[in-house]
């Protein structure tokens, strides 16, 4: 009888210590999921996303009139403080603010990224020197693609989509300017505007300046505008062969050179 209540002790202990194995296991295959499914969440350095998604399912992101909330908080992916950096890849959808917002970057280059239903817009980028490739920008269909506040920006080979406007710049910093690149990118189903450019700090002396080449509009809507309803954008230069080949480097160094010293002649 003793051994066979020590038999029926040893299963029971067996079976306990199965069942809290496969909890255990559980919990961590539960937190790794998390981690690689988690939106909100802040990069200050090189991160490959490849292959993966990050998904909001707040009720109402893309639309404008559920914007509320702070950036920070709301953007799908912050990429704040970088420093010689690259953001590659990914799929990131739905904010009621941003679905990726980027402030105070140095030389930061980001590739072959997906961003879209942001009731603010799909993606913001402040104060920041920066180049953006090979990337989707879509669906803020009562904001904008992009939206630029500052620094020296530079978009090659991008899709703008299914938008109100593609693209809107901001000088609002003291700065001896703040200019825009873009080379290559097609618009597509812009209902307004294609670039919109505001000087905020020093209206009259506008130094807010484009850069242009080789951009496509498809699909336009009925009130398109390449430039604005009041033409607002009147600094514009188009890319020099020189140029071009510094953005196809990822030349930030001679992009500068070479943007101050177009804006000085």
């Amino acid at each position: 009888m003793t051994s066979f209540r020590r038999a029926v002790k040893m299963i029971l202990m067996k079976k306990i210590s199965l069942y809290i194995s496969l909890v255990l296991m559980f919990s961590v295959f539960t937190s790794y999921s998390n981690a690689e499914n988690k939106v909100n969440f802040t990069v200050s350095a090189s991160e490959d996303f490849t292959g993966k998604e990050f998904k909001s399912d707040k009720k109402g992101c893309g639309l404008n009139k559920y914007q509320k909330g702070n950036r920070d908080e709301e953007s799908v992916l912050n990429i704040f403080n970088s420093k010689n950096s690259t953001i590659k890849g990914g799929i990131f959808e739905c904010s009621l603010q941003n679905v990726i917002y980027a402030k105070w970057n140095r030389n930061l280059i980001i590739s072959s990224v997906n961003a879209s239903k942001g009731s603010d817009n799909a993606f913001e980028i402040r104060n920041s020197n920066a180049i953006i490739k090979d990337s989707k920008f879509s669906f803020s269909p009562q904001n904008k693609c992009v939206e630029g506040e500052n620094g020296l920006l530079v978009f090659y080979n991008n899709i703008l989509e299914n938008c109100e406007q593609g693209f809107d710049i901001e000088k609002t910093d003291s700065s001896e300017f703040t200019a825009v690149i873009f080379l290559k990118n097609e618009f597509i189903s812009i209902a307004h505007d294609a670039f919109n450019c505001h000087d905020r700090y020093d209206k009259k002396a506008n130094k807010v300046y484009l850069f242009l080449k080789d951009n496509t509009f498809k699909k336009k809507g009925k009130d398109f505008r390449k430039f604005g309803r009041y033409s607002n954008c009147k600094k514009r230069f188009k890319i020099s062969s020189e140029l071009e080949n510094a953005v196809l480097n990822s030349d930030f160094h001679r992009i500068k050179i070479l943007v101050r010293e177009t804006i000085k002649n």
